[in-house]
């Protein structure tokens, strides 16, 4: 996984950091909206949500905008609103490719062996709490050894396969 953050996940932590921390309860249009956003914004992270989901999320910001009744309210969706609009293909890769161009959205990263690095070691098939990787481990003179794979659907992109693999076959991509 990359250590680079992409801007959902920024959006994300930045919305949640206001309502963890800002918040205050009195304000009906925050109250109603921030549930939805932070719905929105976390489906967009697992790529389950639509380009509709973005226009949806764009609509709440620009409503709550003009009626919440505090400034921290305002800045909050005004910056989400920002990062929506300056951002906007990272979104649509989320929701249309669910790809986070960065790589740093769990839910949306892909692990596949590479068979050139990969020593049929077996570990990480051994760790694999979902049991989404197939493969026999290597024995000499056999030609017909199984090579690894990582089935997608069954994977749950927790990394614990790359943690293991100590010739780095495992690739995030």
């Amino acid at each position: 996984m990359s250590d680079a953050v992409c801007e959902v996940t920024r959006a994300f932590e930045e919305y949640t950091e206001f309502t963890e921390e800002k918040l205050c309860g009195r304000c009906i249009p925050c109250m109603t909206a921030a549930p939805m956003i932070i719905d929105t914004l976390e489906r967009l992270r697992r790529g389950e949500a639509t380009t509709d989901d973005i226009s949806q999320l764009e609509s709440i910001c620009s409503q709550v905008m003009i009626v919440a009744l505090c400034k921290h309210g305002q800045k909050a969706v005004a910056n989400l609103s920002q990062s929506v609009k300056n951002h906007r293909e990272v979104f649509q890769s989320h929701a249309e490719k669910h790809h986070c161009p960065e790589g740093s959205c769990e839910g949306l990263l892909i692990y596949q062996v590479n068979p050139e690095r990969c020593t049929q070691c077996d570990k990480c098939r051994e760790v694999c709490p979902e049991g989404a990787i197939f493969g026999e481990p290597y024995i000499a003179y056999r030609t017909d050894n199984l090579p690894y794979i990582i089935v997608g659907e069954k994977c749950s992109h927790c990394g614990e396969c790359a943690k293991v693999c100590a010739d780095g076959a495992i690739e995030v991509v």
